[in-house]
């Protein structure tokens, strides 16, 4: 199986799961939305009511330039209402649930109390669940430009510090150099310090009187300078 293929078997995936659910959680709403609606207006806010929450958490996922706080407050809404539609549904519409409330000990709970629980974790969890799988789907079809605008100042930053790295080299040479350097000039001025002393030592004032007395001056002419 190639990779393409295997993409597009993710994609439908998960779009058939999200349409399932989705449709089950819009026919449900439905019931909720005609306590106050005749039954055209009851679909179509079921309809808008389950496209705006999965176009807001689109939103949310890939979309920089919207505002954040406006859009995660319409999306909370929008899937409570979901939720409290699906929970009335599912609270209209127990039968039989006898065996299930045995099986987590509500025996000893009242009615009222047994339907608002069993209706809770059968309605509420379908909205969350299709807007799980539509986050999946988006996750898996992001364009990836985030990831490349990384890697590439993930390499600028690496050529920068390289190159700082190279210049304290540099420096650190040419200190290296200098401190290398000291030494010689110290020797230096130590064998002339030297030399000096033994100038001083191997002629006194009266050799240095002598060799005065014993130049023969010599006249130059100054026009012919």
């Amino acid at each position: 199986m190639s990779k393409k293929s295997v993409s597009y078997f993710i994609i439908g995936t998960f779009v058939s799961l999200y349409l399932m659910v989705s449709v089950i959680s819009t026919i449900h709403v439905i019931d909720f939305f005609k306590l106050s609606n005749p039954t055209w207006l009851a679909v179509s806010l079921a309809i808008a009511f389950e496209v705006g929450a999965a176009a807001s958490l689109a939103s949310l996922i890939s979309l920089d330039k919207m505002n954040k706080g406006m859009v995660w407050g319409l999306f909370i809404i929008l899937t409570l209402m979901q939720a409290m539609g699906n929970t009335y549904y599912a609270y209209t519409h127990l039968q039989n649930f006898q065996g299930w409330i045995e099986l987590f000990g509500l025996v000893e709970e009242e009615l009222i109390y047994q339907k608002r629980i069993l209706s809770i974790i059968s309605g509420a969890v379908l909205p969350v669940v299709a807007l799980g799988f539509i986050k999946s789907l988006v996750d898996y079809i992001k364009p990836e430009d985030d990831k490349n605008v990384t890697v590439e100042e993930i390499l600028v930053t690496e050529s920068q510090v390289s190159e700082v790295v190279h210049e304290e080299i540099a420096q650190e040479l040419v200190v290296e150099d200098a401190t290398s350097s000291e030494p010689d000039e110290i020797v230096l001025d130590l064998a002339t310090s030297e030399n000096s002393d033994s100038f001083d030592d191997g002629y006194n004032e009266s050799t240095i009187t002598t060799a005065n007395t014993n130049r023969i001056p010599i006249m130059v002419d100054p026009t012919k300078l």
